[in-house]
């Protein structure tokens, strides 16, 4: 693909040998390297074979490679690309983030549980905690991407409605979350993401045909 193009056997063969060299831990400019692609808007699943080869746990590979999970509905393409692009750039960043701190952990990110609700949003009225859940997120997920009008602080103030602290739906998203990132790893092992792990040392994988795709999978998780 030429989109991938620029992505060099050099770059891939400096990631492995990286890995290689300081016991399967990636150095600070491997990170800073990994982060600049991301930010270049690199498809996810060619992110997630650098991940693979720089000996990242199965789960973040599958994490990162796995598709956006949207609340199954006839509303699932009122998720505007901006947030689907959010969902991948905040996934990668929490996956960094664990790994620095040789951690596996158990929730999705805000964008993804924003993304999810989205289209339920749009069928019937939502119970009173999973709308402050709902509110909170977006607020969340705004500031953090610029998408608050200039001028505005927040989204609780557009909106008209008190500020919601996080312990206040804790619960609801540590619930939502972690059934989110359980389901994105289950469909990407579904797909056959991280079953090259036991792939010979200093073999390179040919990333030139790696299969991009930018489908949404619809799931109940209730």
């Amino acid at each position: 693909m030429d989109q991938l193009s620029f992505i060099s056997e050099a770059l891939v063969q400096t990631i492995q040998q990286d890995t290689a060299n300081r016991d399967n831990r990636c150095s600070s400019n491997t990170l800073e390297m990994l982060r600049l692609l991301a930010s270049l808007d690199v498809p996810k699943e060619l992110l997630a074979c650098m991940l693979e080869m720089a000996e990242f746990s199965i789960h973040h590979v599958r994490y990162l490679a796995g598709p956006l999970v949207l609340h199954r509905s006839l509303w699932g393409d009122v998720v505007p690309k901006w947030l689907k692009a959010a969902c991948v750039q905040d996934r990668f960043d929490l996956i960094l983030a664990e790994y620095e701190q040789e951690q596996v952990g158990d929730y999705a990110t805000p964008s993804e549980v924003l993304a999810y609700m989205m289209p339920a949003s749009f069928e019937a009225p939502m119970h009173r905690d999973y709308s402050e859940l709902y509110i909170w997120a977006g607020n969340e997920v705004m500031r953090k991407h610029n998408k608050l009008p200039e001028g505005a602080d927040n989204f609780y103030d557009l909106i008209g409605v008190h500020r919601i602290e996080f312990k206040t739906v804790k619960t609801e998203f540590h619930d939502l979350s972690r059934s989110i990132r359980q389901s994105v790893v289950k469909h990407a092992a579904q797909q056959g993401w991280g079953k090259r792990r036991n792939r010979a040392k200093g073999e390179v994988i040919a990333i030139d045909s790696v299969q991009t795709t930018d489908q949404s999978e619809q799931v109940s998780l209730f």
